[in-house]
This record gives C-alpha cells, structure tokens and sequence, in this order.
C-alpha cells in the first residue's frame, strides 16, 4: 500500500490502535505482524528474502560477537556479506551484468551463449536494497563492537522489517534503532501532534508538487529527443525538484508516522538545494544513505586522511557506488560518478589552489559573493547531472544534452508554452506550491517544520493545519501509483 494510497489511510489508524491498546510485552509483535502485512501489500511473493535476510544476519550477528579473535569473527562476517550481496545482485544486477555482456560479445561478433529471456524477467523485490544496506551496517557494527549483537530474533525482525523505513529508508543504524526496541511508547499528544505535522507536509510534497510535476517530466523524458533548449533545462530542473519532493515527502511520512509510535528515526533531508556547495549537498541530501556510504566505505578507504590522489579516487569510488545502487544502469553510474568527479575537482581546488590564492583580491571576490551564486550554481550543477538519472540508456542522455544547446528559433518563451500548454492551471498550482515549499524551508532554517509551527500562536498552527490539509485534499494528486525511490 503507497503512503498516498485509500489502504494507507485504513491501516494506519488500525495499526496504530492495536499498537497502543496492546501491553507492553507484545508491542514488538504488533508491530513486526503489521510490518509484515505491509510489505506483503506489495510483494507477498518476496517475504521469503526478507526473512532471509532477517535470519541469516540475525545469527551472523550473534557469531561474529562470540569470536574471540579477530579471524574468528571475519569468517561468519565474510559469508554474512556474501548472501547478502549474492541476494541484491542476483536481483538488481544480474540483468545489468548480463545486458553488457551480451553487448561485448555482439561487438566483437561472437554468439552469446545465454538467452535473453534468462534473466530479463526478474523483478526487484519491493525495498531490498534499503534492507540489506541496513542489516549489512549492523553486521559491520557487531564486528567493529560498537553494537552488541541482538539476541531477541522478534526484535531483530522488527529492527530489518519496522514498516515506516522499510521500502525506502531511511537506512537505520543499530546504535540508533535497536535501543529504541526495548522500550516502546505509549500515546503521547504531543508526540502525536509532532508527527501528523511531518506527515501533512510529506503529503503536501509528495501529492500537490511531485505528482504534479510528474506531467511536465514524463512529458520532457518521453518527447526526449524533440524537446531543445529552455524546454530541456526547464524539464531537467522540475525533475530534481518533483525527486526530492517525492522522495523526502515518503521520508517525512514515515518520520513522522514512526514519531507518533515513540520511535525516532534518522533525518534524510535537510534543506537540500540551499546547498551552497556539492560536498555541502550531500551532507544534505539521502542523509542516511551518504553517511552510510562514508562510516561503512569512504572511512575505511582511508578517508581524507590519505595522499590528495587517493582522497580523489575515494571521492569518485564512493559516488560511483552510489550511483549503483541507485540504479543499474550506466546512466545512472555515469550520473553519480560526474557528481564525484566535481567534488574531486573542487577537492583539488580547494587544498592545492585556493591555499595559494587566498590573499588575492580575486579570490576575496569569488569568496564574498552572495549565498545565492553559490546556491544557484550548485542547483545547475545537480540538474546537468541529473539529466542522466531518469534515462534507461546513455544513447538517450545525449540526445538530450545536444538538444540543451538548439534553441527553438522562436525564443524561449514559444519552447515554455509548448512544455505548459497541455496543462497550464497544473503548472500555476506547481509553482505556487513549490514557491511555498521553499519559503517554508527558508524560515525554518535548521529547525523541522514541526518545531517552528507548534511554537506559533494558536491561531497560526491552525491556520497552517487548513492550509495544508485543504491544500492536500483539493490539489493532490491520487492516481500515482509509485514513489520514486521505490525502484531502487
């Protein structure tokens, strides 16, 4: 069942009334049964890999603890990993693998052996590579010790399969989550307050600007090849925004559905295209998957602490994994590793160049320009880059970036009303909640939303309630039937 679903709205009052009525022994049981069931909404088929999943890390966390030497404890650690990795490739990869495969093979003129059928059919199970990214940093948490192992199988369950994160994240750590397991909440008004806040405005993201920005976008991605100039910039940039509007508004929805239950989960956004930087975006963007990638892979590549072309090649390693597993395709890694290369780029800039110039007027210049140079020139960086996160192949990318740099030769006001002519109200409603989306995150700063509103005067919070709540019910958007981050 989506977040933005009729199911959605049935089961999580019902979940959430067992919850609470249930004593405080069975609370973990509650919650792993309708956790399940959640899961089963989609993929009834794929709960075995979830279980798996849940078993086979369970007691691989429980060996690696009992090792007594560090050999004792890489063995049951290793073979963790292996399954774990076995199970996302062999559904994620293998296609991928076997596609270029059959493309070297069919360039050097040789019969590929394996039929295509083999392998085109498989279908991603529903959230796996959240969960084995989750399960595999507490595999490495039990072997670092900085975690003790689980040994209450339910609530280990509970910590793999917890409903809220488990189709999209945030990917929890076990020093964060797994504590949060032995103690669990009974109903709070203002903790419920809290979370209906973040909810209503995940739904405000998700129904009245991702979706809607969703015709504008697939209209640019399908008519690829005809779109030129502004009408590719204009597109490229509307999808950036209507991914992170549909990917933080599912992460507020379950932030907030899990903060009303007493359960806390990481943050995943914060104020993303207020970045004045690419470092300083992804310190701000799918937080808990780049934190993820630093603890578990960027530190124990050595970090920044290694020689500055090593630091270089980890910067873009890194990247080049997240661009991975967010999709497998070369469009996709392409798009992630660009990113890197830039972020490697302005590395090298800034400790090799700007050490020497800093006392020069020219850099005094470039360094006192306002926020939203910085800010807007990142924006344009991301949306260059991103232009090849939505395509399925690179043939595609380029055709889009050669036809970035035609313009239409009657201007760009001609190529802007041919992208809106075919919904022009929609696109009004668009900009005003996007508009509106930002001035809200202007305001609030470093705070969360929920913070700044229950701090207002009564007339203001419930001002806020009506907007949004109205805003949600007359101009959302209920017939998509997909997040975007679902697919990976």
């Amino acid at each position: 069942m989506l977040f933005n679903s009729l199911e959605f709205l049935l089961f999580f009052p019902v979940a959430l009334a067992v919850y609470f009525l249930s004593p405080q022994r069975y609370k973990w049981l509650v919650l792993v049964l309708t956790s399940f069931i959640f899961y089963m909404s989609y993929s009834p088929k794929y709960l075995i890999f979830l279980l798996i999943s849940i078993v086979s890390n369970f007691f691989a966390g429980i060996y690696i603890e009992k090792g007594e030497t560090k050999r004792d404890k890489k063995i049951p650690l290793i073979l963790n990993l292996a399954l774990n990795l076995l199970m996302l490739c062999a559904f994620k990869y293998l296609n991928f693998f076997d596609d270029n495969i059959r493309a070297v093979f069919e360039m050097i003129g040789l019969k590929y052996p394996v039929p295509e059928s083999w392998f085109n059919k498989i279908i991603l199970p529903v959230g796996i590579s959240f969960y084995t990214f989750h399960t595999i940093g507490y595999t490495l948490d039990v072997f670092k010790g900085v975690s003790k192992a689980e040994k209450h199988l339910g609530k280990f369950a509970l910590f793999t399969a917890y409903w809220p994160l488990l189709l999209a994240g945030p990917i929890e750590r076990s020093t964060t989550l797994l504590p949060q397991l032995t103690n669990f909440k009974n109903f709070d008004y203002q903790r419920t307050r809290e979370g209906m806040i973040r909810m209503l405005f995940g739904f405000f993201k998700k129904v009245v600007i991702a979706d809607r920005l969703a015709l504008y976008v697939d209209h640019l991605y399908t008519n690829y090849d005809k779109a030129t100039g502004w009408t590719v910039l204009l597109g490229a940039s509307l999808f950036v925004i209507q991914v992170y509007c549909d990917f933080s508004g599912y992460s507020d929805i379950a932030v907030g559905a899990s903060r009303i239950m007493g359960i806390k989960l990481l943050e995943n956004f914060k104020r993303p295209f207020f970045a004045k930087n690419l470092a300083d975006f992804w310190t701000r963007w799918h937080i808990s998957l780049s934190t993820w990638l630093t603890d578990y892979v960027f530190f124990y590549l050595g970090a920044y602490k290694a020689s500055g072309f090593k630091v270089v090649f980890n910067v873009i390693f890194v990247l080049t994994i997240c661009g991975l597993w967010h999709g497998a395709n070369w469009p996709m890694v392409l798009s992630f590793t660009t990113i890197g290369i830039m972020m490697a780029i302005r590395y090298l800039w800034q400790y090799n160049v700007v050490k020497k110039i800093r006392p020069s007027n020219l850099y005094k210049l470039f360094d006192k320009l306002p926020d939203l140079f910085h800010v807007a020139i990142t924006f344009i960086i991301l949306v260059l880059g991103f232009m090849m996160f939505r395509v399925k192949h690179m043939s595609e990318a380029v055709v889009m970036y050669k036809n970035l740099f035609k313009l239409n030769e009657a201007g760009w006001f001609h190529e802007f009303v041919n992208l809106v002519n075919f919904g022009v109200i929609n696109f009004v409603i668009a900009l005003v909640a996007m508009f509106i989306l930002f001035f809200i995150e202007y305001k609030t700063g470093d705070k969360y939303i929920e913070e700044v509103v229950l701090e207002k005067p009564t007339y203001f919070r419930w001002s806020f309630y009506v907007f949004m709540l109205l805003s949600v019910i007359w101009f959302g958007m209920f017939d998509s039937k997909i997040f975007v981050y679902f697919q990976f």
